[in-house]
């Protein structure tokens, strides 16, 4: 797969940097290197292959059980620190 200055121009403009010729063709041919090694990995063959979320095998849970803490009802938890309410509801400043 090949890549024209305009290509290289146009990342160098995204990155903001500025390139002369010389790093231009350093990285045209770098970007090529990682294109290529990029085709490479889509040859694999992967059909006999089961799909996996993580590269870790997933029989044992690493961290401890997920389970939420109710320690006190919401809404009087939220009104010690709210500066009005009204209703049950926290009174802001008016916005418009």
């Amino acid at each position: 797969m090949m890549h024209s200055e305009i290509d290289i121009d146009h990342l160098a403009k995204l990155a903001r940097i500025e390139l002369d010729e010389r790093e231009r063709e350093i990285f045209l041919n770098q970007l090529q290197d990682i294109v290529g090694y990029c085709s490479k990995v889509c040859e694999a063959d992967v059909e006999n292959l089961e799909p996996m979320v993580h590269s870790f095998s997933h029989e044992g849970n690493f961290w401890a059980e997920d389970a939420p803490e109710c320690r006190e009802n919401g809404v009087d938890f939220l009104s010690r620190n709210a500066p009005e309410m009204k209703e049950k509801q926290i009174v802001v400043p008016r916005v418009l």
